[in-house]
């Protein structure tokens, strides 16, 4: 199964010891939100970054799966 592309939304912003951990996502910080954009490589790596960003008490806005024709 190949990597598929993802775009999650949080409120707020996202600390720091969490961005070292995504360096490979793309960060863009739109005021109210932190938007990540970018390939996980299945389902398992979405669950733990979800639960990552929970047990950091961060508000999840959104996650959306990017489907391969509206990938930039």
């Amino acid at each position: 199964m190949t990597d598929a592309t993802y775009q999650v939304r949080v409120s707020g912003v996202i600390p720091e010891e969490l961005l070292e951990e995504l360096r490979d996502l793309t960060v863009s910080v739109e005021p109210p939100e932190t938007i990540l954009h970018g390939s996980l490589p299945d389902q398992s790596a979405v669950v733990g970054l979800i639960s990552r960003i929970h047990g950091l008490g961060l508000r999840l806005i959104e996650v959306r799966r990017i489907p391969p024709s509206q990938e930039s």
